[in-house]
């Protein structure tokens, strides 16, 4: 029960921000909820498996870059967001110019 709520709270919360950019004519991307943003590297594009939830910083063994993990998954997600961004796949993408007025979600 407590998974379903907590669920809910963060689908109505993706709805609210997705509308809020949206109408300030910004762009959403969505990936899959498990696409490994914060396992690969926004510099080579390799993933590193052996990364662990604990590690706070992201060691590419394949390329050496040494980054703050959250700081190579925005980036990662950045990169991720413009490679897509005209065959869309991977992807869900929602601009504000595809919307009707009052088709807006949330």
């Amino acid at each position: 029960m407590q998974h379903h709520i907590a669920r809910k709270g963060f689908y109505e919360f993706r709805q609210r921000l997705t509308t809020k950019i949206v109408s300030s004519c910004g762009t959403v991307v969505l990936t899959d909820q498990w696409f490994p943003s914060s396992k690969t590297c926004h510099n080579c594009g390799r993933i590193n498996q052996k990364l662990k939830l604990k590690d706070r910083t992201f060691d590419c063994p394949h390329c050496g870059m040494k980054i703050d993990r959250d700081l190579n998954a925005t980036l990662v997600l950045s990169q991720y967001g413009e490679f897509n961004e005209k065959n869309r796949v991977g992807c869900a993408r929602i601009y504000a110019c595809e919307l009707e007025e009052g088709s807006l979600p949330g």
